[in-house]
């Protein structure tokens, strides 16, 4: 029985820190890889070429291929450059199983060896797979984990017409199909997450998610935003398995000597500047980004008052309890006002 094509679609705006790991750990298994690239300015590119230059032969025995495209947007639309994505997957003939993989993520253990990975190989077009997160922490030790998401399908006519909202930013990775055949649950095999080991990277990110997003709109809430960007999760955490690189490590792939985590991404600052210089910093003084750390790294005056500051003192106080009655009374009425 031949196994479907195995298409892997990543958007990278700027990734060197973790890109030739991903790359080298990908190439492993998948029979494409198809990157957006939105005009990456950090040496990405030339990591594309490099990488092309060497044959990688995955475990099926088959070439893999790197298929780069130019996302030209100057900002970012995160369903915008999934659909440019899917677009070029539909150019690929064949019978063929979708794996929407950000740079920082990465299949876990010995998944060649599991019955999940056996699921997807002997699945049915218009079968969808759901995978838990596996969120490392900054010291690689533990990770923490959340419900399955949905992540790769099995192609059928139908999928690339399904439901997918027009989001700008925390979008679907692909469309719900409109029939869907089976829809599995896979257990023993996750996505190891890289982005908290990175921390300071991760925080500018996160700012860089906040005023993005806040600048869009005419007025938002100091309240929603906060809630939205921190919210109080379960999270229990657990010791990282010592088999959780396993079958890179078969294949000689140390994946944690690839990872250069001096860069902390300042691209995403950068676009946070230029928000702050079009908009002026009054406009973004209700989200809590404004810590002493950035303020001096970008010689910026905190634009806080005293009842900016009194917010954020109370949004945080509060975080954890913010399922609670009366603290989700307190937010519905501040929402109103702040």
């Amino acid at each position: 029985m031949t196994q479907p094509i195995h298409i892997v679609m990543t958007p990278v705006f700027n990734e060197a820190w973790i890109l030739p790991a991903f790359m080298k750990a990908t190439s492993l298994w998948a029979d494409y890889i198809i990157i957006a690239d939105q005009m990456s300015t950090d040496g990405s590119r030339n990591l594309y070429e490099q990488f092309s230059k060497v044959e990688h032969i995955n475990l099926h025995g088959r070439k893999c291929k790197l298929i780069v495209i130019d996302n030209p947007r100057k900002e970012m639309h995160q369903a915008a450059t999934r659909r440019l994505l899917f677009e070029e997957a539909k150019k690929i003939e064949g019978d063929k199983i979708l794996f929407t993989l950000d740079a920082d993520e990465f299949l876990s253990g010995n998944f060649p060896e599991t019955e999940g990975w056996r699921t997807i190989m002997n699945s049915e077009p218009g079968d969808v797979f759901e995978f838990r997160w596996m969120n490392l922490s900054s010291d690689v030790t533990k990770y923490s984990t959340w419900q399955p998401y949905y992540w790769a399908a099995h192609l059928d006519e139908d999928l690339l017409n399904g439901e997918f909202p027009d989001n700008f930013i925390h979008e679907w990775r692909l469309p719900w199909p409109n029939n869907v055949k089976h829809e599995y649950v896979i257990k023993d095999v996750s996505f190891i997450h890289f982005a908290r080991v990175n921390l300071k990277r991760q925080h500018n990110k996160e700012r860089f998610y906040q005023v993005s997003q806040s600048a869009k709109m005419e007025k938002y809430s100091g309240v929603s935003f906060y809630r939205m960007y921190h919210p109080i999760l379960e999270e229990v955490y657990y010791d990282v398995p010592n088999d959780v690189y396993g079958y890179y490590d078969k294949c000689g792939l140390n994946i944690l000597s690839e990872l250069n985590l001096n860069d902390v991404g300042k691209h995403y600052t950068e676009s946070v500047m230029h928000n702050i210089q079009v908009y002026g910093a009054q406009f973004f003084r209700k989200l809590d980004i404004w810590d002493r750390e950035f303020l001096q790294e970008n010689n910026l005056k905190d634009p806080r008052g005293i009842v900016d500051v009194m917010m954020h003192w109370y949004l945080r106080k509060t975080n954890k309890y913010s399922g609670k009655f009366i603290v989700h009374t307190i937010d519905y009425i501040l929402k109103k006002l702040y």
